[in-house]
């Protein structure tokens, strides 16, 4: 596939995803850029590293941004969560901390896993929602109840 039909084909998977699924999609670019960053250290490029990094970084400031700042107490720790990694990730590009690395790696996976099994929870309540028969409401009559018996013309 060309560089056109993969950036429609992404383009398209964003605007037909739900939310847990745009998280999803999230996760899965952090956990890419961080495997990217830690395989540039080990090769001591740490030009590439950091490059890759630094988009780990934003993809982590998305996902902090895309939690819903209310009362809920797992709203809050989520956003504790994703700070961390944050931090970390900080960490990581100033003393390029291999090990840390492999802990936002880590955490990461956790929650690739959780937010796939939160979209196939999501695609199931979806599908039990639109295979509920909904009830058919047949709109009254407009004017009024009687049937006409003889022909009308619209014609002027």
């Amino acid at each position: 596939m060309n560089r056109a039909g993969r950036s429609d084909y992404l383009e398209s998977k964003i605007l037909t995803a739900s939310g847990p699924q745009l998280h999803l999609m999230l996760v899965e670019g952090a956990i890419r850029f961080v495997r990217q960053a830690d395989e540039q250290y080990a090769e001591h490029n740490e030009g590439k590293a950091t490059s890759a990094l630094l988009r780990a970084m934003e993809i982590v400031e998305e996902m902090i941004a895309g939690v819903r700042h209310d009362t809920h107490e797992i709203n809050a720790k989520l956003a504790q969560l994703y700070t961390f990694l944050y931090r970390t990730l900080t960490s990581v590009y100033v003393n390029a901390d291999r090990d840390k690395l492999a802990d936002v790696k880590r955490i990461l996976e956790f929650q690739r896993e959780t937010w796939r099994l939160a979209c196939e929870h999501f695609a199931k309540d979806s599908t039990k929602a639109s295979a509920t028969p909904q009830p058919i409401v047949i709109p009254a009559p407009h004017m009024g109840s009687a049937i006409p018996t003889q022909s009308m013309s619209f014609e002027a």
